[in-house]
């Protein structure tokens, strides 16, 4: 992931639950508040910033703080659509899906266009069970980047919550495509040939997520279960 400015702090992604073979994964991408440019329909481009008290809150993951200082911006700046889409992500992190939600689309709505905007609105409609919605957000990260990984592997995981098999093996395997080193993309590809029945597909993921990470002990611990059966 490429920063174009400012500090480097928390392009983060949640996992949600997807019941297969009792398995959790999370992963960190990252966002913070840095300056971008905002294009708005038939107003010139604006680029809002978020100030530095606020910046060190998202750094140092006070998202209590974090909430309050941005909730401060807006009172000034009610249109500034980077700290919509921040305040949105600490109250993520926080666990408050519906506001994070929220000021995701508020910040959309008024031209935030980010790609990561979409991967992560698509992660927090998953943990609303929205999944329709999630699909469709994934699609817009990917309208603007086709080229992540990230977001191919969020529509996979969306895809594989609606039981629809194909689409997500496809989605999982082009993550892999793009970033071979994705072990999140090959620990959900390896659990939906595990519930297919296709274990030594299952088995061929497991293995190259532990040359990759020889000590992710969850895939070793899957892959032994297999080659038990």
């Amino acid at each position: 992931m490429v920063f174009r400015s400012g500090f480097q702090p928390i392009h983060k992604a949640r996992i949600y639950a997807l019941g297969i073979l009792g398995c959790l994964i999370a992963m960190c991408l990252g966002a913070g508040c840095a300056k971008r440019d905002v294009v708005k329909e038939s107003v010139p481009a604006k680029t809002w910033t978020c100030d530095k008290e606020a910046d060190e809150a998202m750094k140092r993951h006070d998202y209590q703080e974090a909430v309050r200082l941005h909730q401060k911006i807006l009172e000034a700046e009610p249109d500034n659509t980077l700290a919509l889409y921040h305040l949105g992500y600490a109250y993520g992190q926080t666990g408050d899906h519906d506001r994070e939600v929220f000021f995701y689309e508020r910040a959309a709505v008024l031209g935030y266009t980010e790609g990561n905007i979409f991967f992560n609105l698509g992660m927090a409609y998953g943990e609303l069970n929205r999944i329709d919605e999630a699909i469709e957000s994934f699609k817009k990260a990917l309208t603007l980047d086709p080229d992540s990984a990230d977001s191919h592997f969020g529509l996979g995981l969306a895809y594989q919550r609606s039981v629809a098999d194909r689409p997500a093996e496809q989605e999982f395997l082009k993550a892999i495509e793009l970033d071979p080193s994705h072990v999140e993309a090959r620990l959900y590809l390896s659990m939906l040939y595990a519930d297919r029945g296709e274990m030594q597909k299952a088995a061929s993921q497991l293995r190259e997520i532990l040359k990759i990470d020889p000590s992710n002990m969850g895939a070793r611990d899957f892959l032994e279960r297999i080659e038990e059966e």
